[in-house]
Parts: C-alpha cells; structure tokens; sequence
C-alpha cells in the first residue's frame, strides 16, 4: 500500500517530492516489517529516515522563517516531537523489541501523524509563497 497521493501535494515542488520520499520509506519500513525483513533491511530504512528527515525539517523550517509562516513556530516543535518519536521507535529496534508492537507505533506515530501534519502545518506555508 502507497501512502503518497496528490491530495498531499502543497505545491512547492521540492517539498512535494520530499514528503513522497519520507512516506515511500516509512511505508518501505512497514512492509519491511510486515515480512519480518532482517535488522539489516530495518536499519537501513531507519538510517535513511533519520537523516532525510533532519535535511527535510532543517529546509522546511528555513521556508517557514523566510516567507514568515504563522505556524513556522509550532512546525518546529512538531518536528521535535516527531524526530522524538524517531529515536524512541530506533531504541525499541535497538532493544530487539517485538516488531509487531513497534508497527503499530510507526503506523500511528511516524505515517499517520506525518499525512496529518502535512495536511494541518504545511500546507499553510502555501499561501505565504510569494505568486510568480
């Protein structure tokens, strides 16, 4: 299953196609769990994850402050909390914790909340985007 689809575009293309990256590998880790892929598979995702998400977060913030998005401030607290979510899923990982368990927490935690905030926080960004 694709979590991605064009009702998730905001219209600034190279977010677009970063948030498509970020839910193509949280769904790559779902499925990577779904069929008990070994640590090797889960942990590449997870790398992959944690560092296209600080570059993500760190370009889209810099977005927020330069148009002077309203909700530039509680976006970032919103990437706090989820690169926190992030580490907590990666130690559960780490600690060999029941995959079953640790899916149901990226399902909720990582996709889902991803699509809603993409749809609640960023999408405001657009119409501080000066027209061309």
């Amino acid at each position: 299953m694709r979590t991605w689809n064009d009702s998730l575009k905001i219209g600034i293309p190279l977010l677009d196609c970063q948030h498509e990256q970020l839910l193509d590998q949280m769904d790559q880790l779902l499925t990577a769990m779904d069929n008990h892929k070994g640590d090797q598979e889960i942990r590449g995702i997870m790398g992959f994850l944690k560092m296209y998400t600080n570059n993500h977060f760190n370009y889209e913030e810099s977005c927020m402050n330069n148009y002077k998005c309203p909700v530039a401030c509680d976006n970032k607290k919103a990437h706090t909390n989820f690169l926190t979510t992030l580490q907590d899923i990666n130690s559960k990982i780490d600690q060999k914790q029941p995959l079953e368990l640790i899916r149901v927490q990226v399902k909720r935690e990582l996709v889902d909340w991803f699509v809603n905030h993409i749809k609640n926080i960023d999408t405001q960004l657009k119409s501080y985007i000066p027209k061309k």
